[in-house]
């Protein structure tokens, strides 16, 4: 929830006359957002509550202010946001919204991604699993647009930290290969009624541990 708000602010704060993108008008739209389009009802009506709600305003104003420290939003230019992209790549039908396009000087696309939590550990994430959402994004738009994709980028804006990736036909090759190997395991899973769990430490987070019926973690399953 915290990160669909800052995600939603920024995203008004790109569509400011760049002279206009200041801290100050960041503020502004958290504001207006918080109190005019539905905010405050969404996050006082969360079952369960992460935070206190002045807890949550301080957490995503820390996260959208630090995007200074990470570029200058008033010289930077972006072609699109929240691009919706829906494609078929080798008959596996795909659909996103991608946080932020622009171009590098070469004409190739640059894709952007915001995030507010923490920072993978490599010890626990692989560098191509914590790619892969963008590496994703990336083929859908090769395949819908004939557009080259040359570099990501993730902004851990709760950390200030970004970190950017660049991308070669070996990566989107291999993010093909796993798309559609995975398809074919749920159509599988699908036609014999059989779905494997897979247990990791996210599973903490999981809805249906949490309620007692996940069959990884309920013995009389």
């Amino acid at each position: 929830m915290l990160g669909s708000f800052v995600h939603e602010v920024l995203e008004y704060l790109y569509q400011e006359d760049p002279k206009n993108r200041t801290q100050e008008t960041v503020k502004k739209i958290a504001t207006d957002r918080w109190s005019n389009h539905g905010w405050a009802e969404k996050v006082n009506e969360l079952t369960e509550k992460i935070d206190t709600i002045t807890g949550f305003k301080r957490n995503a104003f820390g996260a959208m202010i630090n995007l200074w420290e990470l570029e200058d939003p008033t010289t930077t230019t972006l072609e699109g946001q929240e691009v919706e992209v829906l494609t078929e790549v080798s008959g596996v039908v795909m659909k996103g919204y991608i946080d932020r396009i622009a171009f590098d000087v070469n004409g190739n696309v640059v894709i952007s991604d915001y995030k507010t939590g923490k920072v993978p550990d490599s010890k626990y994430v692989a560098e191509d699993e914590k790619w892969f959402q963008l590496l994703a994004y990336a083929l859908m738009l090769r395949e819908v647009e004939q557009k080259t994709a040359s570099t990501l980028e993730l902004y851990y804006l709760s950390k200030k930290i970004k970190h950017s990736f660049v991308v070669t036909q070996e990566h989107l090759e291999n993010t093909k290969q796993i798309i559609v190997t995975t398809r074919a395991s749920v159509d599988e899973s699908c036609d014999s009624g059989q779905f494997k769990c897979n247990v990791t430490k996210l599973c903490d987070w999981c809805h249906f541990k949490k309620i007692n019926i996940c069959p990884a973690h309920n013995q009389q399953f």
